[in-house]
C-alpha cells in the first residue's frame, strides 16, 4: 500500500476557518486499490444493505459498514457522535488491505463504509445536513472502481473522481450521482474529524482533472436551458406545464428532439436551485 502525505506546512489559523468555503478538493493522495477492491468483491453479499435514504435512489445504491456506531439504528448508517462511539466492524477485520489503506493515511476515522451504484443507477439530489469541514467533520470518498461515465455533481458542478484518488466533498451541499457506465461503482466513503494533517492535505489539494463533457447530462440539460432563454418557441412549449412531473416530461421530449438527452432529475435540480437563489435573496 503506498501513499504520498502532504507535505509540512507552518502552523496556519484554525481548520474551521481555514476550511471555510471549499466544496470539493482532491487531497494529495494517490493510492493503490486493487487489493481494496477485491475485497470489496468478494465481501458477502449479505452484508450488503440498500441505502436507507430510499426515497432519494432508485434502488441501485447499497451499503456495507466497516466502521460503525453502536449507537446507529443501523449499521450503515454515520451518526452525529464522538469519536470514540465508532469501532471498526467484523467486515473490516475481513478486508486487510482495506485497513491497511486507513491505517497508511492516518486520520481519525468515524464511520467508514463500501458504497456501491449499479449500472444505470441513480442517487438523486439530496443534502447531508451539517456534514462538512468546516463545522469539524469531513466526507472522504476514495474511489476503487468507476468509470468516466460516472457523473457526481455538487452544487451543480461534477466532481471528477477517478480510481485511487482521495476525495472531500461537502455534502451538506445538494449534490446527486448517477452511473451511466456497464460497472458497479464502488467508493471507500468515509467520515473523519478534521485535525492538522487533514487541514495540511486540503493546502496541498486541487480540483483534479477536468473529466470529459461527453455525455453529461447535466451539460445537456445547461445547453438546452440556454436555447429556451433564447428561443421564444420553446419558451412558449414549455409554459402551460403547470407541475414538475408534466415539466420535466415536456422539457425531455423538448431536449430529446434536439440531440440533447437528460434525466427528470436535472430538471428537478435546477427548478430547486432556483427556489434557493429566490430565497436566499431575502435572506438578511
Amino acid at each position: 500500500m503506498t501513499h504520498t502525505a502532504a507535505p509540512d506546512l507552518q502552523a496556519q489559523p484554525r481548520q474551521g476557518l481555514r476550511l471555510q468555503g471549499i466544496t470539493t478538493m482532491r487531497l494529495p493522495w494517490r493510492l493503490e486499490v486493487a487489493a481494496a477492491l477485491q475485497e470489496a468483491q468478494q465481501l458477502p453479499e449479505s452484508l450488503w444493505r440498500m441505502h436507507f435514504n430510499q426515497g432519494r435512489h432508485d434502488g441501485g445504491w447499497q451499503a456495507l459498514a466497516l466502521r460503525a456506531s453502536a449507537q446507529a439504528p443501523s449499521d450503515i448508517m454515520p451518526m452525529d457522535a464522538s469519536l470514540d462511539a465508532y469501532a471498526d466492524c467484523e467486515a473490516l477485520q475481513a478486508c486487510p488491505a482495506i485497513a491497511a489503506l486507513l491505517h497508511s493515511l492516518d486520520l481519525q476515522w468515524k464511520s467508514v463504509r463500501l458504497m456501491r451504484l449499479q449500472p444505470d443507477s441513480e442517487i438523486m439530489e439530496h443534502t447531508d445536513a451539517g456534514l462538512c469541514a468546516a463545522e469539524g467533520d469531513a466526507r472522504l470518498h476514495i474511489p476503487l472502481q468507476t468509470e468516466e461515465r460516472v457523473f457526481f455533481h455538487l452544487g451543480g458542478q461534477r466532481v471528477p473522481m477517478r480510481v485511487g484518488e482521495c476525495w472531500y466533498t461537502d455534502v451538506s451541499l445538494p449534490h446527486r450521482v448517477r452511473n451511466r457506465s456497464g460497472k458497479v461503482r464502488i467508493h471507500l466513503v468515509a467520515d473523519v474529524l478534521v485535525d492538522e494533517r487533514l487541514a495540511q492535505a486540503f493546502a496541498a489539494g486541487d480540483q483534479g482533472e477536468p473529466a470529459p463533457d461527453d455525455g453529461d447530462p447535466w451539460l445537456a440539460f445547461e445547453q438546452f436551458r440556454e436555447r429556451v432563454f433564447a428561443q421564444e418557441a420553446l419558451a412558449d412549449a414549455l409554459a402551460g406545464c403547470t407541475d414538475l412531473a408534466s415539466l420535466s416530461a415536456r422539457s425531455i421530449a423538448l431536449g430529446q428532439a434536439q440531440g440533447l438527452v437528460f434525466d427528470a432529475s436535472d430538471v428537478e435540480s435546477a427548478m430547486k436551485a432556483g427556489r434557493r437563489a429566490w430565497n436566499a435573496q431575502w435572506m438578511l
